[in-house]
């Protein structure tokens, strides 16, 4: 059996001033093996593809206070279940860290 997967990313960054950066971040993940032969056996193999973009906003108030706000898609197509796991999913996600 043949393993048809591969996986790619890239992070992309800017300072936009001297204290607030904004990155950018896709992530690819393809699986291509699947064989269906139910027909005589158990199938085996995968056969999906999973996609996100993030995109973060980091700011530095102080030494110590550090705040990110981040927008997020995901996708994801799974043949091998038939599509009942297919998803797109939307994050909004925001911390604050304060270092000692």
């Amino acid at each position: 059996m043949k393993n048809n997967y591969w996986n790619a990313s890239a992070l992309v960054g800017i300072a936009l001033s001297e204290k607030t950066d904004l990155q950018t971040q896709y992530s690819y993940y393809r699986a291509d093996n699947y064989e269906d032969n139910s027909a005589f056996s158990q199938p085996y193999g995968a056969s999906i593809e999973d996609q996100s973009v993030v995109v973060s906003l980091i700011h530095q108030f102080s030494k110590q206070l550090q705040w990110t706000v981040r927008y997020g898609f995901f996708t994801s197509r799974d043949e091998t279940s038939g599509g009942h796991n297919n998803y797109d999913a939307h994050l909004i996600y925001s911390s604050m860290r304060y270092s000692f």
